[in-house]
């Protein structure tokens, strides 16, 4: 009987602390926008990865780049999508977007459009097939990237 009482106060922290772990878990939702945006940025990051490798040529091949430049649009004008609000830190999930991003979303809203105004405008430099064009739309749109990564980004 005595050994019984002493262990109720284990067997109620248990049981609490399975609760307490529980309430932290991310919802499915909060996990698949996570896992979406982080799929996507993979995405964009590779894309941009092989224009920029292109670009550095002096000669970029326009077979190569123009399906990733028009990817990178299409993934930009989807981007809001992948930051409901709950999927930000409070969610549980490991995720470097900051807070900031819920916080001022005017801000985080007027990054997106530079952004999406960015990828849009490497797609028509690509149009034009002119490399120096090329060139300065990637420098552009890479500094779309640093300016949100700055302001709304944990850093690795």
């Amino acid at each position: 009987m005595r050994m019984m009482r002493s262990c109720w106060p284990i067997a109620l922290m248990a049981i609490a602390g399975t609760g307490l772990a529980a309430a932290h878990a991310a919802s499915p939702a909060a996990t698949a926008a996570v896992k979406a945006r982080k799929a996507n940025y993979k995405e964009i990051g590779g894309a941009f990865k092989t224009i920029n490798d292109e670009v550095k040529t002096g000669n970029p091949d326009l077979a190569t780049i123009r399906p990733l430049a028009r990817d990178i649009a299409t993934r930009a004008a989807g981007q809001l999508k992948w930051f409901p609000k709950g999927s930000g830190p409070e969610s549980g999930e490991k995720t470097r977007a900051k807070p900031a991003i819920w916080s001022d979303m005017a801000g985080f809203n007027s990054a997106h459009a530079a952004f999406l105004t960015a990828a849009n405008g490497l797609n028509t430099a690509i149009a034009s097939g002119n490399p120096a064009h090329i060139a300065q739309a990637q420098k552009t749109l890479g500094g779309t990237c640093k300016t949100c990564h700055d302001r709304y980004r944990e850093a690795d």
